[in-house]
C-alpha cells in the first residue's frame, strides 16, 4: 500500500542522513543496510480492545493480539497511539501524551560511577550499589573465554546469545534504578541534573598506558544507558532533565567552596581543611552537580519588582528578584544496596 512506501522512504532517508553526519565528523561509515526485515507505519492502523488491526491489502486487515500490559497502557485516555514497528519476533507501539511540566522547587544531582550511583542534594543523599552489574559482566566475559571452538560461526552465535543475556540483565537493573530516581524527583518536585560525560571513552583508548583488563572494564561501563532511560522517563512524567559540566565537581567542598585534598589510604574520601571534616567524593560530586544545576537551569521563583523612577534608592535602579536558596549545611546519607 502507498503509505507503507512513504515510511520506507523515511527510514532510508534517516539512515542516509546519519551516514552524512558521521562523514562530517571525520568517520568512515559503511553503506547503510538492514539486516532483519521490519515494518514501520503510522497510517491506517487501529487498536480495537486487545487487537491491533492494520491493512495489508485493499479492505483486508490483519489482527494481532496484544498482551495485558500493552492493553493496560493503551487504555489510558491521555495516551494516543502514533505508530507501530513490527519485526518477525516482536511488535512495539509508539504512544504520545500531553505532559505538563512540574514546578521545580529544588534540584537532584546524579553522580555515576563504576560501582555505585549517587544522587540527591544537600538535604538527602542516596547511594545505590551497582557492583552486582560489574560482577555480571565479569562472569559473562569469563564464560565467553571458555568457548574454544575453532569455528568463528559457532563462536559468533554463542557470543551473541551470551551478550543478549548480559544486556537484558543489565538493562533490567538500570530500569529499576531509573524508575526509582524519576519517582523520587517527581515526589520532591525537583529537576534531575546529570553530568555531561560526552567523550569519556577517549580516556580509555589503546595506547593510554592502561592495562587491557582495566580498559575493558571501563569501556563496558553502562553510564549512558542510565542517562537515556532517565531522560525519557522524566520527559514522560514532566520532570525537568538537564546536563551539567562535571568539571571540579569532585574537588570543591559543597559547604564552604574550598579545595578538597585526597589521601592515599582513604581512596574515596576527601579532606576539607576549612570545615575540618572528611567527605565521600561521590557525595561531594552529587551535591556540587545539584548546586550548579540549581543556579543555572532552575528559574527564579516569585514576582519581580519593577524598577521605577520613584525608587527609594535612586542611586542604583535595579530589579529585585527572589531566588531559590538551598541550605547545604545538613546532609543525610542513605545507603541502598
Amino acid at each position: 500500500m502507498s503509505y507503507y512506501k512513504l515510511t520506507v522512504i523515511s527510514q532510508a532517508c534517516g539512515r542516509l542522513s546519519q551516514m552524512k553526519r558521521d562523514i562530517k565528523k571525520g568517520k568512515n561509515p559503511k553503506s547503510p543496510f538492514v539486516q532483519k526485515p521490519y515494518l514501520v507505519s503510522c497510517y491506517g492502523f487501529k487498536v480495537n480492545g486487545m487487537l491491533l488491526s492494520f491493512p495489508v491489502r485493499n479492505r483486508e486487515f490483519a489482527n494481532i493480539l496484544l498482551n495485558e500490559h500493552t492493553v493496560k497502557i493503551l487504555s489510558d485516555q491521555s495516551v494516543t497511539p502514533r505508530s507501530f514497528t513490527m519485526t518477525p519476533q516482536s511488535i512495539s507501539i509508539s504512544i504520545a501524551k500531553d505532559v505538563e511540566p512540574i514546578q521545580t522547587e529544588s534540584a537532584i544531582g546524579v553522580d555515576r560511577n563504576l560501582r555505585n550511583i549517587t544522587f540527591g542534594n544537600g538535604k538527602e543523599i542516596i547511594q545505590v550499589n551497582t557492583s552486582e552489574m560489574l560482577k555480571i559482566k565479569e562472569n559473562y566475559s569469563h564464560v565467553k573465554s571458555t568457548c574454544t571452538r575453532n569455528d568463528h560461526r559457532i563462536r559468533k552465535k554463542v557470543y551473541g546469545k551470551l551478550g543478549k543475556r548480559q544486556t537484558d540483565r543489565i538493562k533490567q537493573r538500570i530500569h529499576r534504578m531509573s524508575k526509582s530516581l524519576v519517582n523520587y524527583a517527581k515526589k520532591n518536585k525537583a529537576a534531575i541534573i546529570f553530568e555531561d560525560l560526552n567523550g569519556i571513552r577517549k580516556l580509555y583508548q589503546r595506547g593510554n598506558g592502561q592495562g587491557n583488563r582495566y580498559r575493558r572494564k571501563l569501556n563496558s561501563w553502562s553510564h549512558y544507558e542510565l542517562e537515556r532511560q532517565v531522560s525519557y522517563k522524566a520527559a514522560w512524567d514532566g520532570v525537568p532533565f538537564y546536563k551539567e559540566d562535571p568539571r571540579r565537581t569532585s574537588t570543591l567542598c559543597p559547604i564552604c567552596g574550598g579545595g578538597l585534598q585526597g589521601d592515599r589510604q582513604r581512596h574515596r574520601d576527601l579532606w576539607c581543611g576549612i570545615c575540618k571534616r572528611w567527605y565521600d567524593r561521590d557525595v561531594v560530586a552529587a551535591m556540587n552537580i545539584a548546586c550548579k544545576g540549581l543556579h543555572r537551569f532552575c528559574n527564579p521563583q516569585g514576582d519581580a519588582g519593577e524598577a521605577m523612577r520613584g525608587n527609594l534608592n535612586p542611586a542604583i535602579l535595579r530589579v529585585d528578584v527572589s531566588k531559590l536558596v538551598t541550605d547545604w549545611s545538613d546532609a543525610c546519607i542513605v545507603q541502598v544496596s
